[in-house]
């Protein structure tokens, strides 16, 4: 299990309020606080594996470059046979400790959720902040809702997960490089204005 952080990753850098060019259609930025779970079925368990996320969580493992949700619960698929599971952050290692009881005997189970930080993006204007340092694409005819990819941005690794239509992204990195990245992103958001909060 990872050691909490004594403050967000972001506390300095993130400062409510507006910020870059004045519109009426800002880019939301916010920093939800989430528990992330790494997990990875040992071999020859995937299907027992799958079962008992159905059984657990309400939903299948979703296939690569993809995420699902079911009641407060996201899954999304990392790399071949390893997703994360992510909900709103709860009482410290209540995730990790549900997936564990879930997955006893089919799954290696790992709490990342004070080793990376979520930032969500949402707005007309979210997915060409995006695209200015984002190599996915991002167009609604090949990344839309429920779609996830792992990508470089910023110089920093990056998981992207489109949530909705709006367009809405959860932007997932380790929390050392978190600040970084907001820096990045603080001045691609400016062009276009942007409201943190």
């Amino acid at each position: 299990m990872s050691a909490p952080e004594p403050v967000h990753p972001l506390a300095r850098a993130a400062v409510p309020g507006p910020f870059g060019a004045a519109t009426t259609t800002p880019l939301r930025v916010t920093l939800p606080a989430r528990d992330i779970v790494q997990v990875m079925p040992r071999r020859g368990r995937e299907a027992a594996f799958a079962a008992a996320m159905r059984a657990a969580f309400g939903m299948d493992p979703p296939g690569p470059g993809r995420a699902t949700s079911a009641g407060d619960a996201t899954a999304i698929w990392i790399q071949p046979t390893a997703w994360f599971l992510c909900a709103p952050r709860g009482a410290e290692g209540a995730l990790a400790a549900r997936a564990a009881a879930a997955f006893d005997g089919l799954a290696a189970v790992e709490d990342q959720s004070h080793g990376r930080t979520t930032i969500r993006i949402s707005g007309p204007t979210a997915r060409a902040v995006l695209s200015r340092g984002c190599r996915v694409d991002l167009h609604p005819r090949a990344f839309g809702p429920g779609r996830a990819a792992s990508t470089t941005i910023a110089h920093v690794n990056c998981l992207v997960h489109q949530f909705d239509d709006a367009p809405g992204y959860d932007l997932v990195v380790f929390s050392t490089f978190a600040e970084s990245f907001f820096e990045w992103l603080h001045h691609v958001a400016s062009e276009d204005g942007a409201v943190i909060g």
